[in-house]
């Protein structure tokens, strides 16, 4: 008696791709809750306000393009935007600080005057004003000079020396580095010397204040370091709105009313003063 054939194994069901909704919430007392790992894209958000490097640091093995997209897509969550806007405001509470603070720092540090932390100035050579453009001391070099001058003189007569020639007067007095080059000059043909100037962080505007980060000493010398000040009017334009919501970066003034615009620059301008 012949076996009965068995019966084909059935298929197992073919495995669906992988769907690019939304992660179920979690719920607890009735109201929306984040999963876990939107929490952490959350907290991750608020260090830097970054999406794609918050993502990359939840998911560490994604690579930048993905992190970007995904991060958009989180950021557009209803329930995750309200999350983030809640954390800013508890964070704001507790700091005692507003979003008028916050851009009215950044919006110093956009628009301050570099110069008020260091200058490079152009001030006439030694050559410049001296009499026949003869090398010119200050009052105080040439004074002092003078005593080094008669004191070599009077060793030389107690030793039974010659003096030498008398005291050169050179140029004269009268020199100061502040004044403006003489475009006559045969030595530095009107172009000057230049210098740099370090200015008292204590007497800056709060808009230099805010720029200000600090010195650094090198090998060269002092270094000042200041904030980034295309950052600082970038962050100003996104809190303005001047960038699509679509990420589509087009022209800052794309859309924008111009005498709008204009009156907030001078709100802000006046305020960092």
């Amino acid at each position: 008696m012949g076996k009965t054939p068995a019966k084909p194994a059935k298929k197992a069901p073919a495995v669906k791709a992988a769907r690019k909704s939304k992660p179920v919430l979690t719920q607890r007392s009735g109201e929306h809750m984040l999963t876990p790992n939107e929490e952490r894209f959350v907290e991750e958000y608020l260090i830097d306000l970054n999406g794609t490097q918050a993502y990359m640091r939840v998911f560490q093995h994604v690579t930048n393009g993905t992190a970007r997209v995904a991060a958009c897509r989180l950021l557009a969550d209803a329930n995750i935007a309200d999350a983030i806007a809640a954390a800013k405001a508890e964070r704001s509470k507790t700091l005692n600080i507003t979003s008028e603070d916050a851009l009215q720092h950044i919006w110093g540090i956009a628009t301050a005057d570099a110069r008020e932390l260091v200058e490079h100035v152009i001030g006439c050579c030694r050559h410049c004003w001296g009499k026949d453009n003869r090398y010119q001391r200050t009052a105080a070099e040439q004074e002092r000079e003078e005593a080094e001058y008669s004191a070599k003189a009077e060793k030389a007569i107690e030793e039974g020396k010659p003096i030498g020639a008398e005291f050169d007067t050179k140029g004269g007095i009268g020199y100061d580095k502040r004044r403006t080059p003489n475009p006559d000059c045969p030595e530095c043909f009107g172009e000057g010397v230049g210098r740099t100037i370090f200015k008292d962080t204590r007497k800056l505007s709060k808009g230099a204040a805010a720029l200000y980060a600090g010195v650094k000493e090198t090998k060269d010398g002092l270094q000042v370091l200041t904030h980034n000040k295309g950052e600082a009017l970038e962050k100003v334009a996104k809190h303005l709105g001047l960038y699509e919501k679509d990420n589509k970066q087009k022209s800052l003034l794309d859309g924008i009313d111009r005498e709008k615009l204009k009156a907030v620059v001078e709100r802000l301008s006046a305020k960092a003063r």
